[in-house]
C-alpha cells in the first residue's frame, strides 16, 4: 500500500530539492497549497568575490556557476503543515530496509531517505559522481520492483518523476556505512489538523509589499557559518553581478548552475506576478497592483532573455557586451520596480 494521495512533481518554483518535495505532498492534499509559496519570504544572495575561501575552491565555485546570485526562500510556513520522524540508519537496519520503507508507506507517510546518486542507472552523477542525495520515497511501481519517487538528478532545477530499484538503495547505503557516513531515515506526513485550519481562500495583506520592499532594498552582508563564506544581500547582489560579470560569467566552466539560477529568478517573478493579481483583485487601489504584474512578468521574460543570451555567448564564443547589456537592463527595473512597491506600500499606508 502506499498514501493515498496521487504526488505530482512540483515545479513552479525552484526551492530546494526537499522544499520542492514537500510542496508537492501537501499539493496533493489540497490545490490551494499551490499559492503558499505567493508569500515566501524572498531575498537576493551573492557570495562575496573579495574573501578568504575554505579549502581554496574560489577557482572551483566560479566555474561552476555557484559565484552567481540565487533567490533564497524562506519556506518556515512549510514546516508547519508537516511532521517528521528522524533517524539514523544502522548496520543492522539494512537487511530490513524495505521493510521499514514499506512500512512507512503503510502508515500513509512518505520517506527521504540519503542516496548516493552514483548508484543510480540515470541522471546526471550515475556512475560518475559520488553525490548524497535526500531521496523522495513516494510509492511502489506497479510491478513492485522499483520505488517510485521525484528526483532532480536529470536536470538541475527541475523535478521528475523517476524509478529507484531496491538493490540501488541497498547498494548506496551499504558503500555509505562502508564509508563511515550516516544515513538518514526520515518519515513525513501530513498534520490534519494545520491542514484544516490553512486558509484554502487564501488572502493576502497589503503590508505584505512593504516586506518585500524592505528584503530588496536590504544592504547588509551577512556570514553563514556552515560554509564559512559572507553574503552580500538584496538589489546589492545584483549591481555587484553586474560589476563583476566578466570574472562570474567568463569564467563558467559549464552552464547547469547558470541557467538554474537564471531560471529562478524569472520563476521568482512570475510568482510574484500571481501576488500582484490576486492583490488587484482584492484591494480598492488596484492600478498600481496592475502595475506591478505587469513589471513581473517583463522582468521574468527579461531574465529569461538573459538566460538564452548567455548560453550562446558561452556556446559560440560571441563577444559579452549583449549579455552586459541584457543585465544593466534588468537591474535598472528591478530597482524600478522597488519604486512602484514603494507607491503601493504608501497608498496602502494612506488608506488604512
Amino acid at each position: 500500500m502506499t498514501p493515498a494521495h496521487r504526488i505530482v512533481p512540483y515545479n513552479d518554483i525552484w526551492l530546494d530539492c526537499v522544499n520542492n518535495n514537500l510542496m508537492a505532498i501537501l499539493i496533493s492534499h489540497h490545490s490551494s497549497f499551490e499559492k503558499l509559496p505567493l508569500t515566501f519570504k524572498t531575498q537576493y544572495w551573492k557570495k562575496l568575490i573579495n574573501q578568504t575561501f575554505p579549502e581554496d575552491n574560489f577557482e572551483s565555485l566560479l566555474q561552476q556557476g555557484l559565484m552567481l546570485p540565487k533567490v533564497q526562500y524562506d519556506t518556515e510556513q512549510l514546516y508547519h503543515y508537516l511532521r517528521f520522524e528522524d533517524q539514523l540508519l544502522e548496520q543492522s537496519d539494512i537487511p530490513f530496509l524495505d521493510e521499514m520503507i514499506q512500512g512507512a508507506l503503510d502508515k500513509k507517510k512518505y520517506v527521504f531517505l540519503d542516496v548516493d546518486r552514483f548508484f543510480y542507472s540515470s541522471g546526471r552523477e550515475a556512475g560518475k559522481i559520488h553525490f548524497i542525495h535526500p531521496t523522495f520515497i513516494h510509492g511502489k511501481s506497479a510491478s513492485g520492483e522499483a520505488y517510485t519517487v521525484i528526483e532532480d538528478c536529470l536536470s538541475p532545477g527541475r523535478m521528475h518523476d523517476y524509478q529507484t530499484p531496491l538493490e540501488v538503495i541497498m547498494e548506496s547505503t551499504q558503500y555509505l556505512m562502508k564509508s563511515g557516513k550516516k544515513v538518514r531515515f526520515i518519515m513525513v506526513f501530513v498534520h490534519e489538523g494545520s491542514i484544516r485550519n490553512f486558509n484554502h481562500e487564501f488572502s493576502v495583506q497589503d503590508s505584505f509589499i512593504s516586506e518585500m520592499r524592505s528584503n530588496l532594498l536590504e544592504d547588509k552582508v551577512v556570514f553563514l557559518e556552515q560554509y564559512g563564506l559572507h553574503y552580500q544581500l538584496g538589489l546589492k547582489a545584483l549591481t555587484d553581478y553586474v560589476e563583476e560579470f566578466e570574472e562570474l560569467v567568463g569564467n563558467l566552466n559549464e552552464i547547469s548552475i547558470f541557467a538554474l539560477r537564471s531560471s529562478s529568478f524569472a520563476q521568482n517573478h512570475k510568482k510574484n506576478n500571481r501576488l500582484f493579481k490576486l492583490l488587484e483583485d482584492q484591494s480598492s487601489h488596484t492600478n498600481l497592483y496592475k502595475q506591478l504584474a505587469e513589471q513581473s512578468m517583463d522582468l521574468s521574460r527579461l531574465w529569461e532573455i538573459y538566460r538564452t543570451t548567455v548560453i550562446k555567448m558561452i556556446a559560440s564564443n560571441r563577444v559579452r557586451d549583449q549579455a552586459i547589456v541584457k543585465l544593466e537592463e534588468i537591474v535598472k527595473k528591478e530597482y524600478h520596480m522597488v519604486q512602484t512597491m514603494e507607491m503601493a506600500a504608501e497608498v496602502s499606508n494612506q488608506c488604512n
